[in-house]
């Protein structure tokens, strides 16, 4: 197939398209002027210019496609706007644009914050009820108006499936989104953390979901693509040993806010935005455990070790400057061995 991807610089999408084309798909990735090229180095595909708001681009970028998949994405906690546009309007102007020129495949990476949580920890699958919409979390929000829109358009005739990664580490986090918090630990940069937990992930694992899911899912399902079920405290503490660093404190829930709220007024009347903003506080405060057991069944999809992904993620950052190895933890996580980090 020719396959065009969204999103394709982005952690996530820079797999799939390594994915898809080490399953021999030709494959097109829509980029933006701005875009960082670098996860595509050495990558044999086709760059379309364009974005995904911009529907004569997307058409254009679809000529002679079978298949497209919408990777493309905003992570940014507290911009409402954007996250609206892109996370919602984006599915709309790019799986529209998919359905329009008769596409045969197309797959959306939505993501687990789609289900919302819990105040307990109790693994959730895709047929248990979903509250994001009730949260008041913007993020949350605006991925799950976008896999609504996208399921709005299968029963409009596109045959699309739709893959829910939960928070996914691994090398390739050029625009720091999930491997943040990985980062921040291991540069002692998180000064609290509220209790709550989520399912961690390995964007290598999503990006063979993804490609599996693209070639024999069904249309109109939803599969997670999940992993490690931990607590914020346990993954904390994992995080930190590997790195060799002290954790952080945790904060009673309604501290935390109060400084949250404090910090964003101050960033405001500065013209600054936000470092963190209320709604990633209250997503934290959450329970997000998953099952990937449909995804297992049907796709044959398996996760890898939690500290696996850890390690190359941070691996990944101390090669390209980005975190000093300050630590003999690290420093000897530099020396050894890595985990294959290309296919």
């Amino acid at each position: 197939m020719r396959v065009l991807v969204t999103g394709g610089t982005g952690l996530i999408g820079s797999w799939v398209v390594r994915e898809l084309r080490s399953r021999r798909h030709a494959v097109r990735v829509l980029v933006r002027p701005q875009s960082d090229l670098s996860n595509l180095a050495g990558c044999d595909v086709e760059l379309a210019r364009g974005d995904v708001l911009d529907s004569p681009s997307v058409e254009a970028a679809l000529e002679g496609c079978d298949a497209v998949v919408h990777c493309a994405g905003h992570v940014q906690f507290g911009d409402r706007a954007r996250l609206g546009a892109v996370n919602a309007g984006g599915v709309e102007v790019v799986l529209g644009a998919a359905l329009r020129a008769g596409i045969r495949r197309a797959l959306l990476t939505s993501s687990t914050a789609v289900m919302g949580g819990s105040r307990r920890p109790t693994v959730a699958d895709e047929a248990s009820p979903m509250n994001a919409d009730g949260l008041g979390i913007d993020y949350f929000e605006s991925k799950s108006r976008g896999e609504a829109a996208a399921l709005t358009l299968f029963e409009r005739g596109l045959p699309v499936v739709v893959v829910r990664p939960s928070v996914v580490l691994g090398p390739g986090d050029v625009y720091r989104s999930s491997g943040g918090t990985v980062l921040a630990l291991a540069r002692r940069a998180l000064p609290f953390y509220v209790d709550g937990g989520t399912s961690y992930c390995d964007v290598r694992d999503v990006a063979r979901g993804h490609a599996e899911a693209l070639e024999r899912g069904t249309p109109g399902d939803v599969y997670i693509l999940g992993g490690a079920n931990l607590a914020t405290t346990d993954m904390i503490r994992r995080v930190c040993q590997i790195c060799g660093v002290p954790p952080p404190r945790r904060l009673a829930y309604p501290l935390a806010r109060a400084a949250v709220a404090v910090a964003a007024w101050a960033a405001r009347r500065s013209g600054r935005m936000p470092k963190v903003s209320t709604g990633l506080v209250q997503a934290s405060h959450l329970y997000t455990f998953v099952s990937s057991e449909k995804a297992r069944r049907q796709l044959g999809y398996e996760s890898r070790p939690f500290e696996d992904s850890v390690r190359d993620t941070l691996r990944w950052f101390m090669e390209r400057g980005r975190l000093k190895p300050t630590t003999p933890e690290l420093r000897a996580l530099m020396r050894a061995d890595p985990q294959p980090a290309m296919l």
